[in-house]
């Protein structure tokens, strides 16, 4: 009986892999939303059960990204005119997308004061408009979790603020 080489056992285990996956889609239809199946187990995406196991890291951060890049793409347009007008914005970027992706992406993108005042250059006035959003009502948090808010929100008036 040959040996197999560790190559070789990759090659053959990245066959069977997507083997297996194509047989698992043609079983269990895409679920976008979690759905109660007939056992009464909480499925989505391809049949996976949400509360049957743990989700690795690795599958949280792909989901994060995948939440991350759509909440981009929403903001396209937006963030086009506001870089083009004034490119020192880039800056301040990473904080309007990570609060658009707590708010929600097409809320921001509709919110037309807070655009107003990005485009003026009015960095506090933005961040005075992202502490209205009452957070309490929109994203459920400890006091931990509100504070890393709010020092989002600090960081679109001034991104170079350095903590003492």
């Amino acid at each position: 009986m040959p040996d197999l080489d560790d190559q070789r056992l990759q090659e053959v285990e990245a066959v069977a892999h997507g083997e297996a996956m194509e047989l698992l889609r043609s079983i269990h239809a895409m679920q976008p939303y979690p759905k109660v199946d007939a056992a009464g187990i909480e499925r989505h995406g391809f049949g996976r059960p949400i509360r049957k196991r743990p989700l690795t890291e690795y599958a949280a951060s792909v989901a994060l990204s995948e939440d991350v890049k759509t909440t981009v793409a929403m903001l396209r347009g937006r963030v086009f005119e506001l870089v083009a007008v004034h490119p020192e914005a880039t800056s301040r970027l990473k904080y309007l997308y990570a609060i658009a992706d707590l708010l929600g992406a097409e809320k921001v993108k509709d919110w037309a004061q807070l655009w107003d005042c990005l485009r003026r250059q009015d960095w506090d006035g933005a961040a005075v408009e992202l502490l209205t959003a009452q957070w309490d009502r929109l994203f459920a948090c400890d006091t931990v979790s509100k504070r890393h808010v709010m020092r989002l929100i600090h960081e679109v008036s001034c991104p170079d603020w350095v903590s003492a």
